[in-house]
């Protein structure tokens, strides 16, 4: 039977951890957790580059959707909300799709949900069919073979 050999001196190699490793002389991570989000996160840098990753702004992007979404705004109703209560859901105000301006205000697009600011902190969650139009489109009229 192999004798396990254990070397005190190294440590996880996720930046993380730092837990001591234990076991084969070649080991560099303390267990599959550490190993596989290490990877992820070696895969995102070579893939995103080393400025704020494309990665991490669509993910702010989708969760601002999210958060839009679920105030209960469709294509018929809007919802008032304060700013505190986006910001406690990690609403993140910098980063949008695009701006409608009108003369109430400037609109603030995340995909199809909207918001704009009014005063004493309220905000005002809308949704437009816009993408919903294109996604119909897209699907009504399939290639031709």
């Amino acid at each position: 039977m192999a004798k396990l050999t254990y070397i005190y001196d190294r440590t996880c190699q996720y930046t993380g951890c730092g837990k001591e490793l234990f076991g084969r002389s070649d080991k560099k991570y303390c267990n599959d957790a550490c190993r596989n989000r290490a990877n992820s996160k070696n895969r995102r840098k070579e893939s995103w580059g080393e400025e704020k990753h494309i990665y991490e702004i669509t993910r702010d992007l989708r969760r601002n959707r999210s958060i839009m979404k679920s105030t209960g705004a469709f294509l018929d109703q809007t919802k008032v909300v304060t700013r505190g209560w986006m910001l406690d859901r990690g609403y993140n105000f910098d980063y949008y799709t695009n701006i409608l301006h009108t003369k109430k205000g400037d609109y603030f697009f995340c995909y199809e949900f909207g918001h704009m600011e009014l005063e004493n902190g309220k905000i005002l969650v809308v949704m437009t069919d816009r993408y919903l139009e294109i996604n119909i489109r897209a699907h009504d009229n399939p290639p031709n073979p």
